[in-house]
């Protein structure tokens, strides 16, 4: 948050214009007996309290994106759209759909992830998932696929696909079974991102033993898949390529050497500046390839201290896409 979404334009406007902004340690001086007083139990907490009773008004929390932390503003701003507010009613259980609707956008901004009961709920009150409004709250409250939606979505294709629009249809289905098992994935009706997740999922089951020579087979042939987008590929191979020491017990040189190999081609082709792991797993295998190469006397293959024969050739975090530099002329 510090770094990607605190300092961005947007957010400060709004939010030097409404409050006086403090980050404090909670686990340190004044933060401690803060902490305790406004209940902070988990990190980052975002306690709104108004200065003339130093009662908090409002709170959020966790990582989100910039537009889910303006969105805390309303709740700041507006006493029925308060974390407080919202709370207290909830448990009242006096309330109807439109408020529940409310208290649910207002728990995923404060960053609850899955509001499956919540939406539950939202059925038994009357409301239909081929509503707008309530097609919306599932799309934003309601992630994955274990759960009775995505079948029903899948069942009434068509008709959804009318109501909502593919785009929109599609990308809910590609979201709620990107974990899904490939069976069940394969099951369903036909979406953009299909095909991708079947994939996906086929590769994550066999990659459970790194030691599987079908695991990187099958690897290979997504490597060579002109339809998989391969800076995904590298994003979700990256799990399977860690090497850091004593990730390689049991497994024979070679089949470190092969680990290795793929460890490289993700560090290669991911394109996330932001994201370091990739960089530093490849560093960590690198060194488990070395040491395990003195212990045993094994040279490492010729073909690693080469470029690589397998995406991009050269090690940098360009993507292949943009237009290259233009040249200096002195």
């Amino acid at each position: 948050m510090s770094l990607e979404v605190f300092p961005l334009p947007q957010v400060g406007e709004v939010y030097n214009k409404n409050f006086v902004c403090m980050k404090i340690d909670a686990e340190k001086g004044e933060g401690v007996e803060l902490a305790r007083k406004y209940g902070v139990y988990s990190y980052p907490t975002y306690i709104f309290v108004d200065p003339s009773t130093q009662k908090m008004i409002h709170r959020s929390g966790g990582n989100k994106p910039a537009a889910d932390f303006i969105a805390d503003v309303e709740g700041a701003l507006n006493p029925q759209l308060s974390s407080i507010y919202l709370d207290e009613k909830y448990k009242s259980g006096d309330y109807d759909m439109d408020f529940l609707i409310s208290y649910m956008h207002g728990k995923k901004v404060s960053g609850a992830r899955d509001q499956t009961k919540n939406f539950e709920k939202l059925l038994s009150m009357g409301g239909k998932i081929t509503d707008k409004k309530i097609w919306d709250v599932y799309c934003e409250c309601v992630p994955g696929y274990d759960n009775p939606y995505v079948k029903q979505i899948s069942d009434n294709y068509d008709q959804f696909v009318s109501l909502f629009g593919k785009e929109s249809v599609d990308a809910k289905l590609a979201e709620a079974t990107r974990w899904a098992p490939a069976e069940f994935t394969q099951n369903l009706c036909d979406f953009e991102g299909k095909d991708y997740n079947v994939k996906m999922a086929t590769m994550s089951r066999l990659l459970r033993d790194k030691t599987s020579d079908e695991g990187w087979n099958y690897v290979d042939k997504l490597i060579a898949d002109p339809t998989i987008d391969k800076a995904k590929l590298a994003e979700q191979l990256m799990f399977y390529t860690r090497l850091y020491k004593g990730a390689d017990r049991g497994m024979t040189f070679e089949q470190v050497v092969r680990v290795f190999k793929y460890a490289r081609y993700v560090a290669y082709n991911m394109y996330d500046r932001e994201d370091a792991m990739a960089h530093y797993n490849y560093a960590m295998a690198l060194e488990t390839l070395i040491n395990r190469s003195i212990a045993e006397g094994k040279a490492i293959p010729a073909d690693l201290l080469s470029e690589p024969t397998q995406g991009k050739k050269e090690y940098d975090m360009r993507h292949p896409l943009l237009k290259p530099k233009p040249v200096r002329r002195k």
